[in-house]
């Protein structure tokens, strides 16, 4: 037996051996090592679902950047057929996305291509911006006759 810690003189009783006492103790350290390990695995678990998500997020996106792309690759090439006639306009390759541009929902990107396509398709049908339809017209039918 042991005095008491606070000092009062009574003795304290000792609680089983020394060898029950190791097991109670490795035993609760156990008991601790598998509550954690019940605890990472729950983290994990969650973690594993935000991911899935995230990849899902990630797919999407991916996919959204095709059809986009996909969508001004059509249309670029629909106005570079439009502008064929158009001898003295420079027809080039398909630029470069711009890196500075604000970004944008997909939806709303191949909106705006279309809008630019069909404003550009507009103005070609109004009339051809080559020479013969900057010549008056009864100038060309006096010199047919």
């Amino acid at each position: 037996m042991t005095e008491a810690a606070g000092g009062s003189g009574v003795p304290e009783e000792r609680h089983g051996t020394d060898t029950e006492r190791y097991k109670e103790i490795a035993a609760l350290a156990t008991d601790a090592v598998e509550r954690l390990h019940e605890l990472e695995r729950d983290r994990v678990e969650r973690l594993e679902r935000e991911l899935s998500g995230e990849r899902d997020l990630v797919e999407q996106a991916e996919q959204q950047q095709e059809e986009v792309e996909e969508g001004v690759r059509l249309r670029w090439n629909a106005a570079m057929e439009a502008l064929w006639e158009e001898r003295w306009l420079r027809v080039t390759q398909l630029p470069a996305p711009d890196t500075t541009a604000e970004p944008a929902v997909a939806e709303d990107a191949i909106r705006s291509v279309q809008r630019a396509y069909l404003d550009l398709y507009g103005e070609l049908e109004q009339g051809r911006w080559s020479a013969p339809n900057w010549i008056p017209t009864g100038w060309i039918s006096r010199r047919e006759r």
